[in-house]
């Protein structure tokens, strides 16, 4: 099957029962992004301490026609932050980590927090949900998935 055609069937991933988007990308054939957790709230002596916090996930997909292969670089990020008020007596803090390469297994992660008695958040992100339809799909079109290290052998070179 033609490099267009499988861009195509990959677009058509794009639907409400996949947690993800795919989009056509200047940097690369596709690309792939979830939000995972994009939280903020409040708690603490008169709810002065505000919170935040960011998960997400990209990958690159690049789809080299001459060896039908579909070479597939990811990305996890988080980032937390935390903002004190006047029983606090001010300052702020934050947190942020990324992984970028090739990710392996299954890769669950759940959480959830609570402020004022309320529940601010809970997440579940499972990478097969990503890798799987991407994968069946190539699969399915005659190419392989390869998951590569860098995001240089995911994107057009310069």
């Amino acid at each position: 099957m033609g490099k267009s055609v499988v861009r195509e069937r990959l677009l058509a991933l794009n639907n409400p029962s996949n947690p993800f988007e795919i989009r056509q990308s200047d940097e690369t054939d596709l690309f792939i992004e979830q939000r995972i957790v994009d939280a903020q709230w409040r708690e603490g002596a008169l709810a002065m301490t505000e919170k935040d916090l960011k998960k997400g996930y990209k990958a690159w997909l690049l789809l080299d026609e001459s060896t039908h292969e579909g070479r597939f670089c990811e990305e996890m990020t988080s980032k937390e932050t935390e903002k004190k008020g006047p029983f606090g007596l001010g300052g702020v803090s934050s947190q942020q980590s990324a992984f970028r390469g090739k990710m392996i297994g299954t890769s669950h992660s759940a959480g959830g927090g609570f402020a004022l008695g309320k529940k601010v958040y809970e997440y579940e992100f499972d990478l097969k949900k990503v890798h799987d339809p991407v994968r069946d799909m190539l699969e399915e079109n005659g190419w392989t998935f390869k998951q590569v290290s860098t995001k240089s052998a995911a994107t057009y070179r310069a």
